[in-house]
Order: C-alpha cells, then sequence, then structure tokens
C-alpha cells in the first residue's frame, strides 16, 4: 500500500469511427500521464495530462504532425463514507483544471474549478458488478466572453457595421467564426455500470449529459426573439479493460461525445454517431513495475 499506488503511464491509438468527408479517418496517438498520491484512505491526489499527435492530416492544428497538449487536471479526492446498512458508498471530489490545451487557450480560459459528487453499490456478482451516479458542476473563468482568434474580423453586414433585423443570418455566421460565446458553468451528470466478470476483465459503460448556461448577449448585439441561454450536450463511453499481468494492460474503448441536437433540430443518437472515436490503450501501473523490479534484485 505505496502512497503512489494508482499512478500509471499509458499509450495508445484512436480514430475516428465516422469522418465528415465520409473518405479518410483520423488517425491519432497518445501518451498519458496519470500520477496519484495517496494519504491513508481518507484523501487522494491526482492528475491527468495528455500528449496527443495526429498521424493523418489534421484540421486543427497549425502544423502537420504538431504534438498537442490537453488540459492538466488536478483532483482532490475524498474517500468516501460507506452506509453499513445498504451498502451504499458517497463519495467527492474538487477538480482544478489548468488551460494548457490549444483549446482552452483559443477560448481565452483562465482555470476551471469543478466539484463533484458521486453515489455507488456494489453487488456480489462474479468478480462485481457496481453501479455509480455521479455529478459534477464546473465554474469556468475566462478572460473574455467569445473564443478568439488571430484572424482579421469578417466584413460583411452583421460583423462591426449598421445591423438590422434581416442582417440576423449573417450576424450569427460573423459570432461563430470571430469567437462564439463561452460556456462560464455548466452541470455534468449521468450513470455509470462497472462489471468485473473475471479478477482480469473489466467492463464499464458512463452515459453523461451536460447542460452548459452562456453569458448574456449585449445590448449592442442581435437578440434574437428566443434568446439562447444553454447548451446541451450528451455523451457515452463503453471499455473493455483486459489485465493479462499486474504490470500493464489493454483497454480497447469507444467514446461519443456531441450536441443533443443536430443542426436540423433533431435528437442526435447519443451511444454511436460521427463523433465516435475507438481506441486501444496499453496502461502501465508504476507500483507494479517497481515491485516486480524489486523481486528481481532479491
Amino acid at each position: 500500500m505505496v502512497p503512489y499506488r494508482g499512478t500509471s503511464v499509458s499509450y495508445g491509438a484512436s480514430s475516428t469511427v465516422y469522418n465528415y468527408s465520409e473518405s479518410t479517418l483520423a488517425v491519432s496517438h497518445r501518451l498519458g500521464l496519470m500520477p496519484e498520491w495517496h494519504f491513508g484512505d481518507v484523501l487522494t491526489l491526482r492528475s491527468r495530462f495528455f500528449l496527443t499527435q495526429e498521424l493523418t492530416q489534421s484540421d486543427s492544428t497549425t502544423y502537420r504532425s504538431e504534438v498537442e497538449l490537453s488540459d492538466l487536471w488536478l483532483d482532490a479526492v475524498w474517500g468516501g463514507f460507506r452506509e453499513r446498512v445498504t451498502g451504499i458508498r458517497i463519495g467527492a471530489d474538487l477538480r482544478f483544471t489548468l488551460p494548457t490545451s490549444k483549446f482552452s487557450q483559443f477560448s481565452s480560459r483562465i482555470m476551471t474549478v469543478g466539484p463533484g459528487a458521486n453515489v455507488s453499490k456494489t453487488f456480489k456478482v462474479l468478480g462485481g458488478l457496481t453501479l455509480v451516479y455521479s455529478a459534477r458542476f464546473t465554474g469556468r473563468f475566462h478572460r473574455f466572453t467569445t473564443r478568439q482568434n488571430l484572424g482579421p474580423a469578417i466584413s460583411n453586414a452583421g460583423c462591426g457595421g449598421t445591423v438590422t433585423t434581416t442582417d440576423l443570418i449573417d450576424a450569427t455566421a460573423c459570432r461563430t467564426n470571430t469567437g462564439v460565446t463561452n460556456i462560464i458553468f455548466d452541470v455534468i451528470h449521468g450513470p455509470t455500470v462497472v462489471f468485473n466478470p473475471h479478477a482480469r476483465l473489466n467492463i464499464a459503460a458512463s452515459l453523461f449529459m451536460q447542460r452548459g448556461w452562456v453569458p448574456a448577449l449585449s445590448a449592442t448585439e442581435l437578440v434574437p426573439a428566443v434568446p439562447m441561454q444553454t447548451r446541451d450536450f450528451i455523451g457515452f463511453s463503453l471499455g473493455v479493460t483486459y489485465q493479462p499481468w499486474d504490470v500493464v494492460g489493454f483497454t480497447l474503448g469507444a467514446f461519443t461525445f456531441a450536441n443533443q441536437l443536430d443542426s436540423e433540430g433533431k435528437t442526435i443518437f447519443p451511444l454511436f454517431n460521427r463523433n465516435t472515436v475507438a481506441s486501444l490503450d496499453a496502461t502501465f501501473d508504476l507500483e507494479a513495475v517497481v515491485s516486480s523490479i524489486t523481486k528481481e534484485k532479491k
């Protein structure tokens, strides 16, 4: 029970399942660093950070094969409380996110703070079946209310000039190209099911819903009859992990995250759609690596 237990390093590849052009796929690989430090069973400090490089032609990087940084997650996790009669466990954590990714910098983000809570119960089915429901409120701090870019302003009737009611579409296009409004806070929640049919096999599935709130439009902007102050997203993840050795495990997964509605106002099927990304990762457990080296020396 060393204090750094749970610390791991992962490497894997991922690919879009369905591409917008219907002809090419986006393929990338990434290196993940996931340190943990435990203060007994009460408090755990953990972090997450990834380096990603797209192997195909990217639509978001400055140059080909550019290495992109993720945001840096810093979590303080409470060990939780288990009720004796029902066996229900209550846990909580506090997450800080530092804007090290290009997207967060594009959004002029300073940092985010997100307290979270979860309720879970484990049943004795084979290796264990755990049902979890979690929720998180996240406050986002930005320098500006809209995303920023280094390009020039688009010159049309809806950008910087006199705007009339007939320019609504042009004004919307202008706002989309020169700065989409940032979400200032959001709530994300949903269920997770974790099943262990075998000691070395783990299956986990999560469905989560997110609602974000954006700042109100200023008096100088063209406000539609029914202003949209919220944005709704939905996501789904499915992962199968096999641990052939204590040192390394392999995870085959699929992750989907998208708007709840498409451009025509129709509901998007949340489990699998054009935003789905499939991945295969190898995760190395630092505690197991150190333990195996120590045993060999002895």
